[in-house]
């Protein structure tokens, strides 16, 4: 197992979602995102990769949204063994370390958005395909066409996406760049929590689809119920979805 000293030429990255400022410290003795729950861990898990990172913000343990930190350690680190050697080929860029991390920064756009964006549907899409405005809608009157496309920048709302499209496929995921601006989606803004906790958005531009996430777990079925009967409770109420 290498372990490396000198980092002054090196950017790490950390995901998490836990809400953190620059100066604060990640320490070892928490629980663990993965494996048994019953131990507190013994390492800080650090990577040089932007890809990386946000697999670990995503999957991080917790109810925010993932976030993805700059951080410098503040001591030896080493080749993570979960993730390098006959795991992986190719240099190690994951990393662990007995000693605590600092935040430096936080990992956003010029805008503030994050840095990678997915869009969950039922269409069967290929890399390069555009998902334009001007479709039938999800949800509410269908009599009418969309004014925006959807994307966000968590998994959880994409499965979210695509389990409750309309459609007779299987749920997709896709991974998507905005070809023109993109807004806060009015629906899921300053809701339930204030500001826009599921990086949701929306624009009136088409999506460039560039990749597919495949190994994405879906909602319990009871998860997915609930879901559906409060979409369906809303539209008898004559509630619909903010699309002007």
């Amino acid at each position: 197992m290498t372990v490396t000293d000198d980092l002054s030429s090196r950017r790490f990255y950390h995901g998490t979602k836990a809400d953190l400022k620059p100066a604060d410290l990640i320490e070892p003795g928490h629980s663990p995102d993965f494996g048994e729950k019953d131990r507190l861990t013994t390492y800080v898990h650090l990577t040089s990769t932007l890809d990386a990172a946000a697999w670990e913000a995503e999957l991080a343990l917790g109810e925010g949204p993932g976030r993805i930190y700059i951080v410098e350690p503040t001591g030896p680190i080493m080749d993570d063994p979960n993730l390098t050697d006959n795991n992986y080929p190719g240099p190690a860029k994951s990393y662990r370390s007995s000693y605590a991390l600092r935040v430096t920064g936080e990992v956003t756009d010029w805008q503030g958005h994050p840095l990678r964006f997915y869009h969950g549907t039922k269409a069967d899409l290929k890399p390069g395909d555009l998902i334009k405005p001007g479709r039938s809608p999800n949800f509410g009157k269908q009599d009418r066409v969309t004014n925006y496309v959807y994307l966000t920048g968590t998994l959880n709302a994409a499965i979210w996406g695509a389990e409750l499209a309309l459609g007779e496929g299987p749920g997709r995921i896709y991974i998507v760049e905005p070809t023109g601006p993109i807004m806060d989606d009015p629906n899921l803004t300053n809701k339930k929590y204030p500001g826009n906790p599921t990086k949701s958005y929306r624009s009136r531009e088409a999506l460039r689809v560039t990749g597919e996430v495949t190994d994405w777990q879906g909602h319990s079925p009871e998860a997915l119920k609930a879901m559906k009967d409060g979409l369906e409770q809303a539209k008898q109420l004559g509630i619909e979805p903010i699309d002007d």
